[in-house]
């Protein structure tokens, strides 16, 4: 009674109006206690001098005939059959505030800080409608914060793999905040766009800076690569020409597969699915103009400025000459990096190796036949307790709630139609019976689970004074104003509770009615299961003798348990004809265009499968960044293929080895970027973040294994020939390499 007075006494003022729980809650008519509250203390209308006053509590509830609405209240109670109710002890007890939905108070949180504080001598758990977006919100917004160390960490990637480290002109940090800026304008045009088109912004978006940020990193360091290889004494206009001349079309081809892959992906039906993948192909889009606007022009600056030796970031400075920096200087612009050497002289010629490409080839068909079959194991499922943060006072409400009630089944309405209630009172009355053992319903035999305002209403009728026991025939009510006159009656005072419950086109025509049922709780974590429940009670409530049909908020849910795994490798398929598509188009081959295709393939199967071993499921994240897979597998593929097609060799393990050298670098550091953009949200709060780690570290992993090791291995041995245009090769075999990173 102390803690109910508190939440009695609880107010927040907004706007100069005070707010309480008697202006907040549900009203009730009549004489009792005005709000609708669910309570043990009900016994007693909530009044702490009639329950002080009360010197006989066991009888006051045997009066009340209260065995079905304690199993509700409380926990751990015992029945002495022999006298009644008993109730020897209990070991918890549970109260509902039915509260209005009230969109200007906006700090209705209230009422759960006094669960929290409580009183002395109880243990409080709280839950409230608007407890799941508060604390999944607060812990997607907490998380902005990685999000910040993950563009942190990049900048310092980049500083240190475009330049070289400490030196006042080689240095280029400026560069690599271009970059990022780049990108940040990019997602921030992305965000407006999206918006102004009228697309929805959820929370998974959130997800959408890390994936911008892995791809637009990736073509920094292709502009750069391809940068780097130029002649450095020609003019910085024809260096920056011919740059883009092979990085543009390589950039070209991987942002323009993602857009279109994006774009189809908005046709789908799951709402939340086709918005992000319209931000995503609106973030690419911009990102690839921005890329080659902004961070290309600046390319050309920073250029300006080295040959003009002024200090990077302070370049209103400039350096004087000093003949031993600039030696080291021009042999490290000289330097390949080691990245590249290891390319040319380790792996490249390792992996064109016979025996290597065998045994890859046999590995990579082991995977992808575990991808197989793992993909095949994979289950649609999705709890809303995964997308709170772990420590969040709710998975202990719910687990307390398991404890001592036995987890209570998802509430189910069932929705009464238009239609003469009065000479359908029979098929009311048989309603409960009629389901009752059906579609994983729990027992409807207990008021408990199945509150009916119709059975409770004869109950009324029988025993009121007012009808003398003689309005009650064989049909239930025989008179029908008697049946309205009494209905009226009932709802504003024993059952006033149930005034919602049924709405009146007219005083003796109801256009609609609900009743409250539960499912059973067998099938809370089951997804199969509660669309398998759905499915039926929709097929029994057709049987019934009274137009009506069944909803719950959950159904929104568990419909799309129905259509996700569909919507998923409808998604996919879309995805991948649209990577073969462009791919066909801007490399020109088709047998190149195909060997990129298969790999990423290979890629996604192997990603589907790893997902089953590492405990993921199939929903609304999974899916999106399976979407958000295809386009960066196809970063890693695309790159080698297209440079594969530009090299000139003796023979395709040379042009393997040259394309190795050349874009392996770039295609490696923009993984190991996607990488550490999400790495430091292995151990955030959210699970969106969580499984965005787990599959963006999956997508980097079997990527570049297909990209860099798989795909070289098949170009070797099924690679067309080059370009007619393309570069020509020494007669040592080897071309010109010039520093692109230094790892």
């Amino acid at each position: 009674m102390e803690l109910h007075d508190s939440i009695e006494a609880a107010s927040v003022e907004v706007e100069s109006e005070t707010w309480n729980l008697n202006n907040l809650c549900f009203p009730l008519p009549g004489d009792g206690h005005p709000c609708f509250v669910s309570s043990v203390l009900q016994f007693w209308d909530y009044n702490k001098a009639t329950l002080d006053a009360d010197g006989d509590v066991q009888t006051t509830m045997r009066a009340a005939n209260a065995v079905e609405d304690l199993e509700s209240f409380t926990s751990g109670f015992a029945i002495d059959s022999s006298s009644g109710v008993d109730v020897y002890s209990a070991t918890g007890a549970k109260a509902t505030y039915f509260l209005e939905n009230r969109a200007e108070v906006v700090k209705g949180a209230f009422f759960l800080e006094i669960g929290e504080t409580c009183v002395d001598g109880l243990n409080c758990y709280r839950f409230a409608e608007r407890s799941f977006s508060d604390e999944f919100g607060g812990a997607i917004g907490g998380d902005v914060v990685l999000m910040n160390i993950g563009f942190l960490i990049i900048i310092i990637y980049l500083y240190l793999n475009l330049g070289k480290v400490g030196d006042k002109i080689g240095s280029r940090f400026a560069l690599s905040m271009m970059s990022v800026l780049a990108i940040g304008l990019a997602i921030a045009a992305s965000m407006g766009v999206s918006q102004l088109c009228g697309w929805d912004y959820t929370p998974v978006h959130s997800v959408l800076p890390f994936v911008l940020l892995g791809l637009g990193v990736d073509d920094s360091f292709v502009i750069m690569n391809s940068f780097a290889q130029t002649d450095p004494n020609a003019d910085l206009k024809v260096r920056m020409k011919e740059a883009m001349s092979h990085a543009g079309v390589s950039i070209t081809v991987t942002s323009l597969t993602d857009f279109v892959a994006f774009i189809i992906s908005t046709s789908t039906s799951l709402p939340a699915l086709a918005s992000f993948c319209f931000y995503a192909a609106t973030g690419i889009l911009f990102l690839f103009l921005f890329q080659c606007i902004i961070f290309g022009a600046y390319v050309v600056i920073d250029a300006r400025r080295q040959k003009a030796r002024r200090m990077d970031c302070c370049c209103c400075f400039t350096v004087k000459e000093n003949e031993e920096h600039d030696k080291a200087r021009r042999e490290f612009e000289a330097n390949p990096g080691m990245v590249s050497k290891f390319m040319k002289n380790k792996f490249g010629p390792w992996v064109v190796n016979k025996n290597v490409g065998i045994v890859v080839t046999i590995v990579s068909m082991g995977l992808m036949g575990a991808g197989v079959y793992g993909a095949t194991q994979l289950k649609v499922e999705s709890n809303q307790l995964d997308f709170v943060p772990d420590s969040s006072y709710i998975k202990t409400t719910f687990e307390m709630n398991d404890n001592l009630f036995g987890g209570d089944g998802t509430p189910v309405s069932l929705v009464l139609e238009d239609f003469d209630y009065f000479a359908k009172q029979t098929d009311l009355s048989g309603i409960a019976a009629a389901l009752n053992g059906k579609a994983h319903l729990a027992d409807t035999t207990n008021s408990v689970n199945f509150d009916s305002w119709y059975d409770q209403y004869v109950v009324y009728v029988g025993a009121s004074p007012a009808c003398d026991g003689s309005c009650i025939g064989t049909d239930n009510l025989n008179d029908e104003t008697q049946f309205y006159t009494n209905l009226h009656k009932f709802l504003n005072t024993a059952g006033a509770r149930y005034n919602s419950s049924v709405v009146f086109n007219s005083y003796q025509d109801i256009r609609t009615s609900k009743i409250s049922m539960k499912y059973s709780s067998t099938i809370n974590d089951e997804a199969s299961l509660q669309v398998e429940a759905m499915t039926q009670l929709r097929e029994e409530v057709a049987k019934l003798d009274v137009p009506a049909y069944a909803y719950t908020f959950e159904f929104l849910n568990w419909e799309t348990f129905i259509i996700i795994e569909k919507e998923m490798i409808q998604n996919v398929t879309l995805c991948m004809a649209a990577v073969f598509v462009i791919t066909l188009i801007l490399i020109a081959h088709p047998t190149t265009s195909f060997l990129v295709f298969f790999c990423v393939g290979c890629a996604i199967i192997e990603i589907l499968g790893a997902m089953y071993f590492w405990g993921l499921v199939i929903d609304n994240v999974s899916v999106i960044n399976l979407t958000l897979a295809v386009g960066l597998a196809v970063d890693y593929s695309a790159h080698v293929g297209h440079c594969f097609m530009l090299k000139d060799g003796n023979n395709n393990s040379e042009r393997v080895i040259l394309a190795l050298a050349d874009i392996g670098s770039a295609v490696l550091n923009g993984a190991i970027s996607t990488f550490l953009a999400v790495v430091v949200l292995s151990g955030s709060q959210s699970y969106v973040f969580r499984v965005l780690f787990k599959q963006f570290f999956l997508t980097c992993l079997f990527g570049v294994m297909n990209g860099m090791v798989f795909l070289p291995v098949l170009l070797n041995w099924f690679g067309p020939r080059a370009y007619a245009n393309a570069a020509k090769v020494h007669g040592d075999g080897s071309s010109e390499m010039v520093k692109v990173e230094n790892i």
